[in-house]
């Protein structure tokens, strides 16, 4: 390896949309970076991003160093963590089609395993792990969720909330084995990325205008909301707890409607039923047949788009008195973006 020092910091999931602007937040803090990325791995997301903060891209790229493989490879693992002071494992799959159960298993729970075993094992300082709200627990009584709001473990989970859970478990075995860790749970993360992937095809189908909406309620928060409070929680040391981010909770009706408007659409103004919700899996379980894609539209995304549920920031606002960026601000910026760079 060739960057070393006691300020280095080694980056998973650089190419994705937290992985990419905390990178570019990393590098501007002046921290000397080793980023893991796949052979397979295009960094014309980071491109995008490098142009939002006006960072050129090629000097960022060359201050970098970057090493293939993957968070399965525990032996390259071992190698990567030498001289490292602290780690942000930002790489993760997403998906909810119960299908990718196995892939996101190990995916996601062996690789943060490895993780962690290495950071162990290389006397890393402290080590962040970007999780989820899927991970966490479920408010029968619709009061808002909070760190300790306890999970119960059943078959309305999905593969992916089971994946997070599992993943922070790993980290907290490791915490017990000495690690200083800071777990970080964010809602639906928003801002200026690749709209074709994750969260961001919220925009993709906002700006094309649609009519329906559902009942679900859920967190968001911006992107640069979920680095700069694990930026400042592994600096401060506020180390071994659950952080988690949201900015608001809102109704999907509110939030397409926000990006609508963006894009001078109609807002949503029909409620979907659970049984047009049903017919919708079946086309799009169809159309995957057809065209080999991945369906958009499951029997867990049901789950959820039935499920209002709200989140409580408190802790992390309270701790860092952290102000987050309103969600309407992070939709308007981000519109702004994507028209700017014609996505």
């Amino acid at each position: 390896m060739s960057a070393s020092g006691n300020n280095l910091v080694l980056l998973t999931g650089s190419t994705g949309l937290v992985g990419g602007h905390m990178l570019v937040h990393l590098y501007k803090a002046g921290k000397k970076v080793r980023c893991l990325i796949r052979s397979s791995s295009s960094l014309e997301q980071l491109k995008l991003i490098c142009s939002f903060y006006k960072q050129p891209f090629e000097e960022l790229k060359s201050s970098v160093e970057w090493v293939q493989g993957n968070t399965l490879d525990f032996i390259e693992l071992c190698n990567l963590t030498k001289n490292v002071a602290e780690v942000y494992h930002c790489a993760a799959m997403v998906s909810f089609n119960s299908k990718n159960r196995m892939e996101l298993i190990q995916t996601n729970v062996q690789g943060t395993s490895n993780m962690v075993d290495a950071a162990l094992i290389s006397g890393v300082r402290k080590f962040c792990f970007i999780s989820s709200i899927a991970a966490l627990g479920s408010s029968p009584d619709q009061s808002p969720i909070q760190e300790d709001t306890p999970r119960k473990n059943d078959d309305r989970n999905s593969a992916y909330s089971e994946s997070k859970f599992r993943s922070e478990l790993e980290v907290w075995r490791a915490v017990s084995e000495g690690l200083n860790a800071v777990i970080i749970n964010p809602g639906i993360i928003l801002g200026p990325g690749n709209p074709d992937k994750g969260s961001l095809l919220l925009f993709q189908t906002g700006k094309k205008g649609m009519p329906f909406y559902t009942k679900a309620t859920t967190g968001y928060v911006d992107v640069r909301d979920v680095c700069n409070i694990s930026v400042e929680l592994m600096e401060k040391g506020l180390y071994n707890k659950r952080y988690i981010l949201v900015s608001e909770n809102a109704h999907n009706g509110t939030v397409f409607g926000l990006i609508a408007k963006e894009f001078g659409k109609e807002p949503p103004r029909i409620l979907a039923g659970k049984a047009m919700l049903k017919m919708g899996v079946l086309f799009s379980t169809l159309t995957g047949w057809i065209t080999g894609k991945t369906p958009q539209l499951t029997n867990d995304t049901i789950r959820s788009a039935q499920n209002p549920q709200s989140y409580s920031n408190d802790r992390v606002r309270k701790t860092l008195d952290y102000t987050f960026i309103p969600l309407s601000q992070t939709i308007r910026e981000t519109s702004d973006f994507l028209k700017k760079h014609h996505l």
